[in-house]
């Protein structure tokens, strides 16, 4: 026996639902991360960012500048931790820049 829901779901609650049902839920939240990546950077970072994936929780970057690699690369901690705050879930456990 199902019990009746008395209060409608929201469009959000519903998405929620079918995501967490069909095992999406994580693929979203790395599609968030890759989105908020420009917002967390900046312009100028994000004008030298060819190409960003994510992979199992590990963002892969592709930077076109050495020197600016080897910056983010030291404050790679503070992005991950930016990041997962941004999206609101801790799914980047890594970020590697290339």
């Amino acid at each position: 026996m199902t019990m009746k829901r008395t209060e409608a779901l929201t469009i959000k609650e519903i998405m929620d639902q079918y995501l967490r049902s069909r095992n999406m839920e994580d693929k979203l939240f790395e599609r968030k991360a890759l989105d908020v990546w420009p917002v967390i950077v900046g312009n100028a970072i994000n004008r030298n960012t060819v190409e960003r994936k994510v992979e199992n929780g590990v963002m892969m970057v592709r930077i076109t500048s050495a020197a600016m690699r080897s910056e983010l690369q030291m404050c790679r901690s503070t992005l991950i931790r930016s990041i997962n705050e941004a999206i609101g879930k801790d799914v980047i456990s890594d970020i590697r820049f290339i």
